[in-house]
């Protein structure tokens, strides 16, 4: 006798299949028009915080530095002030390290990690389009991300006080950039793309190991102050001519044997700080320096001044001590602002100058 087993399948009606179909429709129409809420996960953030708490991170509170001087430290522990914070002090925390998750603070302007002991920064940082101020002085970096280029909004960028031994080439698609500050590292070249920053205002690279810069840095037409002393630098580019704006040249402390005539188009200068170099003469270009009010060029070998000096009426200052001069050139009388001036004692006075002497105008050592 064979045995056969009946299978029951069960058919569902149409009617229900509808009914499925037009729930379905239902809840779809309800997300598309947002009616339905849609809760998005935040774990980063979770993240972020632990990072926080195992860093002995304050809580968000405001410190007054100073007359009518307040600003915030620390990081919000409530997610709404978290997402749309927008300066962000962590200064003085002893970092180590800072976690990727910080990318996702998109709304971020400021960012200060002054202080801290960091060794890299991630790729992440470069997620902050709307940042304006990066400070990440007094740290431990040797170098910065290449991602660093993509904060197309920075204004201002402090790195100084690190151990970096050179700055990426996509500092130069920083466009809105008027303020670089990597004083105090090991760098011993500046990339070419620096000379691209046409907003770039002041540029301080003294303190470092710098052989020599860009020799197209007179393209940083904007640029009012470039402080580059205490370096091992030999020459400066003649295109420094470029440099229209340019009011403080500061590049004493260095081992610069010669002034590129071309000094003399910096026609808004007003401080030329060069002593303590290897100068034999100064230009007489030096002459043209129609604003200039401060002239340091103690600690050198010079041996005698150009009569164009004479032409400096806006001088105020002016410290020629410890060089190789015999004698001064009578044309410094015409510099009727002049206030101070230091000379070594054995330099012979011309007559024309005994007006400075009476007044202790000259000083010397």
């Amino acid at each position: 006798m064979t045995s056969r087993t009946s299978a029951v399948v069960k058919k569902e009606s149409s009617y229900l299949s509808l009914y499925k179909s037009k729930v379905l429709l239902d809840i779809t129409s309800k997300i598309l028009a947002n009616k339905v809420e849609v809760k998005a996960t935040h774990d980063w953030v979770e993240r972020l915080w632990a990072w926080a708490d195992e860093n002995k991170i304050d809580d968000l509170y405001n410190v007054e530095k100073g007359f009518n001087k307040k600003y915030n430290r620390g990081m919000p522990r409530d997610k709404e002030t978290l997402l749309n914070l927008e300066e962000l002090n962590l200064y003085e925390y002893d970092l180590t390290y800072l976690p990727k998750e910080i990318g996702n603070l998109k709304k971020l302007k400021k960012l200060h990690l002054y202080k801290n002991r960091l060794r890299v920064l991630p790729k992440e940082l470069g997620a902050l389009k709307n940042l304006t101020e990066l400070s990440v002085s007094k740290n431990n970096l040797t170098k910065l991300p290449d991602e660093i280029g993509e904060l197309k909004n920075l204004v201002i960028l402090s790195v100084l006080g690190n151990k970096l031994v050179e700055l990426p080439r996509s500092i130069g698609k920083l466009e809105q950039l008027k303020k670089l500050n990597v004083l105090g590292n090991k760098l011993q070249f500046l990339p070419n793309e620096i000379c691209g920053l046409k907003k770039l205002v002041s540029l301080s690279v003294f303190d470092n190991e710098l052989i020599e810069l860009p020799q197209e840095i007179g393209r940083l037409e904007n640029l009012t102050e470039l402080l580059a002393n205490n370096n091992n630098l030999v020459k400066l580019p003649k295109s420094i001519e470029g440099l229209k704006n340019l009011e403080y040249l500061w590049v004493y402390e260095n081992k610069i044997t010669i002034l590129p005539n071309e000094i003399g188009n910096l026609k808004s200068l007003t401080d030329l700080w060069i002593y303590e170099n290897y100068l034999t003469e100064l230009p007489n270009e030096i002459g043209d320096l129609d604003n200039l009010k401060e002239l340091w060029i103690s600690k050198n070998k010079i041996k005698s001044l150009p009569e164009s000096i004479g032409n400096l009426k806006r001088l105020t200052q002016v410290n020629i001590s410890n060089n190789n001069l015999t004698h001064l050139p009578k044309q410094l009388s015409n510099l009727e602002r002049l206030e101070w001036l230091e000379v070594d004692r054995k330099v012979n006075i011309p007559a024309e100058l005994d007006g400075f002497v009476k007044n202790r105008i000259i000083n010397f050592v």
